[in-house]
């Protein structure tokens, strides 16, 4: 055998660093050492959000006459190919909390300004603590659970009800049933007004001459039904029942196996052509119904027609289209289309359906129903998973998409205007399009439009045809936020309070208490409160049973409190119906009497 002597390695020669910080103040080097850069994580991670601004603290602090040193620092020299990159696509969390904290400060709505400020219970305070996957998680903050306004409410939202619906889709395929993706939409340039587009879609409440809502017996507000109302209930779709001795008549839905649909709506903007909204519907097809979609019961799975599904698509297109030019013929989208090679296939741009079908239904329903051993899925149920995620995803994951030049969402509103006004970013740099006026103007008018009306629902009965609870309340939108904060276990982390929490919030450091947290330099947390001007006192650290205790203690509270909100809003459900009885009692008597008195 024959042995390799090594030559001893000779240790690298270690050069000064920089005098500086990113923030400006001293460092003392330690001669032998490796150089320090910065002065504490918060530092650290204030310079990877903005390499820039570190090259300049790294430009002032090796200026000629002073040393420094090349290596994996930040320099004008140093090869850092990620730069660009990381400008073009930052990091998903940051650009959110940057859009929130843009809210705060644009948003009309009380609910949104609070959101991620206000405490939860003064009495805990503020957690914020490390994962176990390494990053930091906030806990015991109000969140205004706003899906169309705030950027972090609106991703925790739309993630769980993207998750609800990828399950119900993958349950409806194992049975035997199938999907369609469609995709609505209407004409619009730049003129058109959010708000009247939006009411051509989805309906408005019903006004008096007056302009004061109009009740229906009940005591709540009548709606004028919009475009998707008139789809849901047309006869030709929905069927004529029984009428003076005649049949029932089968409307199309019966041909197509119709049974409900989820439906989530979204809004962009174009340079060219103004606001956007559409819909995007996930439609559960194939099942033999005995009763209406909403109170009766699938007794059967089917696979309808290319025949009956051509004849829906073709009234769909009519309907759509005749709807939305009744309400104004400007709204009418086309049904015909001579572009070559258009994606619409010459059919027009107000209507797209993709169907969806399951390749084997018995292998899907062996990967849903059976305990995975960690084997590979059939290429078939793999197939399935990629079309019902990418299924749920399109219809419910808005909030995913960017700014690719021609349109923006309405979250990159408030995204430019950080840009812009907190970041310094010149504006031909800066996502998206438009002055700081006119990003508030359109933001503005995007929460007029938009405020009041449901973001993503299902159909009545639907959750019932594929086995799934929950509702499509705000309550509902709530939990999905707070559940995340309740199951993640925390490994150790921090505890401010409500006070330190404020000074933290007003001079937007919640990103430097996090890369602290993340860096678990838990002790350093408490001198960013210090630098702030709050007292480091006011921050406690934590281990991770004892944050268990907290989280524990905390969620037992706020669910005590929701369960309270729920008691009273039965209670006061309660004394409405109440109250509409008696004054229909008073009605009917009053009618009565009237009655009586004529026959004297």
């Amino acid at each position: 055998m024959t042995s390799v002597r090594k030559t001893p390695a000779v240790p690298p020669q270690r050069t000064a660093g920089p005098s500086r910080c990113y923030c400006g103040k001293p460092l003392t080097q330690t001669p032998g050492k490796r150089a320090k850069r910065f002065c504490n994580e918060a530092c650290r991670s204030a310079a990877r959000r903005n390499p820039e601004g570190s090259k300049r603290a790294a430009a002032d602090a090796t200026a000629p006459g002073k040393s420094g040193r090349l290596g994996n620092g930040v320099t004008e020299f140093s090869h850092t190919p990620d730069l660009r990159e990381r400008r073009a696509t930052p990091d998903p969390a940051i650009r959110r909390w940057q859009g929130r904290k843009v809210l705060n400060r644009t948003s009309g709505i009380d609910a949104c300004k609070g959101c991620g400020r206000a405490v939860l219970d003064p009495d805990t305070g503020v957690i914020v603590g490390r994962s176990s996957r390494g990053y930091a998680v906030t806990i015991g903050l109000v969140r205004c659970g706003k899906i169309w306004f705030c950027p972090e409410c609106s991703a925790a939202i739309r993630r769980g009800r993207s998750e609800e619906l990828k399950t119900a889709a993958l349950r409806w395929l194992a049975a035997g049933g199938m999907l369609a993706v469609v995709v609505l939409t209407a004409r619009h340039n730049k003129t058109t007004e959010l708000d009247k587009l939006s009411d051509a879609l989805w309906g408005a409440p019903k006004l008096d001459g007056k302009g004061n809502p109009v009740l229906d017996s009940s005591g709540k507000p009548r709606r004028t039904p919009g475009a998707y109302q008139a789809m849901l209930t047309a006869p030709a779709f929905y069927g004529r029942a029984a009428r003076r001795g005649k049949r029932p008549e089968g409307g199309i839905r019966h041909r197509i196996g119709y049974v409900g649909m989820a439906r989530a709506s979204e809004v962009t903007r174009s340079k060219e052509n103004g606001w956007h909204p559409h819909m995007n519907l996930l439609v559960f097809l194939g099942g033999r119904l005995v009763g209406t979609p909403a109170k009766g019961t699938v007794v059967k799975h089917f696979k309808p027609g290319q025949k009956s599904l051509a004849m829906w698509e073709t009234w769909l297109r009519d309907l759509w289209s005749g709807a939305l030019g009744k309400a104004d013929p400007s709204y009418k989208p086309s049904t015909e289309c001579e572009i070559r090679d258009c994606k619409c296939d010459g059919k027009g741009h107000g209507v797209k359906v993709q169907i969806v079908r399951s390749a084997d239904d018995a292998a899907l329903i062996d990967y849903l129903t059976k305990v995975q051993d960690g084997k590979k899925p059939a290429d078939s149920v793999t197939a399935d998973l990629k079309a019902a995620t990418g299924a749920a995803m399109e219809t419910t994951r808005a909030d995913t998409k960017r700014y690719t030049g021609h349109s923006v969402t309405p979250f990159q509103l408030l995204y430019r205007l950080w840009d812009i006004e907190s970041a310094g970013t010149d504006p031909e740099q800066a996502e998206g399009y438009g002055t700081p006026t006119q990003c508030r103007a359109w933001w503005a008018e995007y929460e007029q439009a938009m405020a009041g009306r449901r973001a993503i629902e299902w159909t009545r009965g639907l959750r019932r045809h594929v086995r799934m609870d929950g509702d499509d309340s705000e309550e509902r939108d709530r939990e999905f936020i707070y559940e995340q904060e309740k199951n993640q276990k925390l490994v150790g982390g921090i505890a401010m309070t409500a006070d330190a929490h404020g000074f933290v919030v007003r001079a937007d450091a919640e990103l430097d208490v996090r890369a602290t947290v993340e860096a678990e330099c838990y002790d350093s947390a408490a001198d960013v409160v210090a630098g702030l001007g709050g007292r480091a006192d006011h921050v406690r650290v934590l281990t991770a049973e004892q944050l268990a205790e907290v989280q524990e203690a905390l969620f037992a509270r706020l669910k005590a409190r929701q369960e309270e909100r729920m008691r009273q809003a039965r209670i006061a459900a309660y004394e409405a119906d109440q109250a509409a009885k008696d004054a229909a009692r008073r009605q009917l008597a009053g009618a009565l009497g009237r009655l009586l008195a004529r026959r004297s």
